[in-house]
């Protein structure tokens, strides 16, 4: 590290920053950069990857350079030492900060991170977009979505297989089991794996292939069918309906059933009665 190198602590990046979200030992970051616009030498204290949705730019780091373009990902071990020079358009860049947790979960499985390492378009550069929709969305479905997603981009960066075999796995339905029968708790991958005998890694990229979505994604609509059944019962509160399956609250509750009918869930209910009268 340069004597004269910036140091940045956790949560810092030398750009505006529109969006951001603390959890489960990570920090991610919608940031915005300003154009034609030279970042001094700085050192990242923790590592982070970032995905570029928006403008170019030329990056210096180990005597060597990179350039960046949207739909670029690229991992910044931590200490690493690097410029960044953005050309005529204003970049946005998706940072995510890896915490000590998720470090040494990396380093339990024989996965370290501490090579820079770049993607250029591909499944993992989907899997960035996705948790980026993961950080506007932040609601409680939102972290394990998060959770598997940083397994397998983490795991991508250390050079881990994700490869999952052509046919079903039998610990998958235990593992929608064990979701359909905890819609009301905060739920852990790590755990749900651990429960079903599987490696947090091949967790995700399995349920995510057979599946088509994330275990965030799966608990979601599962959620939000069974608040679509309870809403058909007039006699029980919205704010009951909420509570009963899980959400944080009705507000979280309108957000998700307008995201997948259209309407609010009184809107719903009202509908409901229209049809039966």
């Amino acid at each position: 590290m340069g004597a004269q190198s910036k140091r940045l602590e956790s949560g810092r990046f030398l750009g505006e920053t529109i969006d951001e979200l603390r959890l489960n030992d990570l920090f991610l970051a919608d940031v915005r950069y300003p154009e034609r616009v030279n970042l001094p030498l700085h050192v990242h204290l923790r590592p982070y990857f970032c995905l570029i949705q928006r403008g170019t730019y030329t990056e210096g780091y180990d005597r060597k350079t990179r350039r960046c373009a949207p739909g670029m990902l690229v991992f910044h071990p931590a200490g690493e030492a690097h410029t960044e020079a953005f050309d005529e358009s204003h970049v946005a860049s998706f940072n995510v900060e890896i915490g000590p947790e998720w470090t040494q979960r990396m380093n339990e499985f024989g996965i370290r991170l501490d090579q820079p390492v770049e993607f250029d378009g591909g499944e993992i550069v989907t899997l960035a977009q996705r948790m980026l929709g993961e950080l506007s969305a932040n609601d409680s479905e939102s972290g394990l979505s998060i959770e598997a997603l940083t397994w397998e981009i983490l795991a991508a960066f250390g050079g881990a297989s994700t490869r999952v075999d052509s046919s079903q796995p039998s610990w998958l339905k235990d593992a929608r089991e064990a979701l359909d029968s905890r819609l009301d708790e905060s739920l852990s991958l790590r755990s749900i794996a651990r429960e079903v005998g599987v490696h947090p890694v091949y967790f995700a990229a399995a349920f995510r292939r057979f599946l088509n979505c994330s275990p965030g994604q799966y608990l979601r609509r599962r959620r939000f069918e069974r608040a679509r059944h309870l809403i058909s019962d007039l006699d029980v509160s919205l704010a009951q309906v909420a509570t009963d399956t899980g959400f944080s609250d009705q507000s979280h509750l309108n957000r998700v059933f307008r995201r997948f009918t259209g309407m609010t869930p009184g809107q719903y209910r009202t509908f409901l009665s229209s049809k039966t009268s």
